[in-house]
């Protein structure tokens, strides 16, 4: 069971995500204002998805310094009661910060989702007053399979400030060039600022920044530089690193880059390799890949097709 709330137009709205055995997830809300991002981005990583609107969801969401006090209470679908309370008192904690896993159930997702998850925590054992209660039932949480900073933890987190982010949609149709004008500085296209360098008369991306609705800062730096696309060779092959950059915090995730040209077609393919993850096994990550071809036509017209398929 996962809550979440949202600000919107400085109102605060509940969105329920309650995740099935059968890998269904029912998603509750009382405002379509809640919903209506977020319904995309559900819809494109999971494919057995409904979604509920009801009168009320009565919920807390609070943290001060002896941690979490929440609470959430719902009637689902069919009726059944649907009762969570946390509240911790556990002062002096630190808070910390990591990319969820977040893969797409879609052989061919629309974007790889960026859900980073700031100012986060497990809940700890310790102290911590805990129920969760289904149709009056009281079920038993279940607990995390190791220690994290020397402490019992149950399989609950939260974090205080999330951060959504979709990137590279998949897109075909024309691509516009970015036009550089050395007198104002570095360009900005659709929202987004480019770091450009100067190579000796060729222009170079080395890093794209993106901010939110909340002023958070996405970041995406390229070693080397993005080269100019129309000065490059056919038969040329550049391999590259990426990494990205949150809030100038650096290392979220990173992986690699390709670019190769042959006549007038340029492939561009993005691979992220690098990751952390609380769990074992296969970095989810991984299974991600995106592959643009764009058709250069002339100096400044261009077209493109790019997807993500999962490996």
């Amino acid at each position: 069971i996962e809550l979440q709330v949202l600000h919107k137009a400085d109102e605060f709205y509940p969105l329920v995500f309650i995740f099935r055995k059968d890998d269904l997830i029912d998603i509750y809300y009382t405002n379509e204002k809640a919903i209506l991002d977020r319904k995309k981005m559900a819809t494109d990583l999971q494919n057995n998805t409904s979604y509920n609107r009801l009168e009320t969801i009565d919920y807390k969401f609070d943290y001060n310094e002896m941690g979490l006090n929440a609470h959430l209470f719902l009637k689902d679908k069919l009726e059944k009661k649907v009762e969570i309370k946390i509240k911790e008192n556990s002062p002096g904690r630190e808070l910390n910060a990591f990319l969820a896993p977040t893969s797409s159930a879609r052989k061919n997702p629309q974007y790889f989702p960026i859900v980073y998850l700031n100012k986060f925590s497990m809940v700890f054992k310790k102290d911590t007053d805990i129920y969760v209660k289904i149709n009056e039932n009281l079920k038993k949480p279940a607990e995390f399979p190791v220690k994290i900073n020397n402490q019992t933890c149950y399989m609950a987190r939260y974090s205080l400030d999330p951060i959504n982010s979709k990137w590279n949609m998949s897109f075909s149709g024309n691509l516009n060039p970015i036009l550089i004008d050395t007198n104002n500085g570095d360009p900005i296209k659709a929202g987004l600022s480019y770091e450009i360098l100067n190579n000796e008369g060729y222009f170079e991306i080395r890093k794209i920044t993106g901010i939110d609705e909340l002023n958070h800062f996405l970041s995406f730096e390229f070693s080397p530089a993005i080269p100019n696309l129309i000065s490059l060779k056919s038969e040329i092959k550049i391999k590259g690193k990426f990494s990205l950059i949150i809030d100038n915090k650096e290392g979220t995730f990173a992986g690699l880059y390709q670019i190769t040209k042959k006549n007038e077609v340029i492939q561009i393919s993005i691979h992220p390799t690098k990751g952390w993850q609380p769990f074992p096994g296969k970095l989810w990550l991984k299974t991600y890949r995106w592959i643009a071809n764009i058709e250069i036509l002339d100096d400044l017209e261009f077209k493109i097709q790019s997807n993500w398929t999962r490996l």
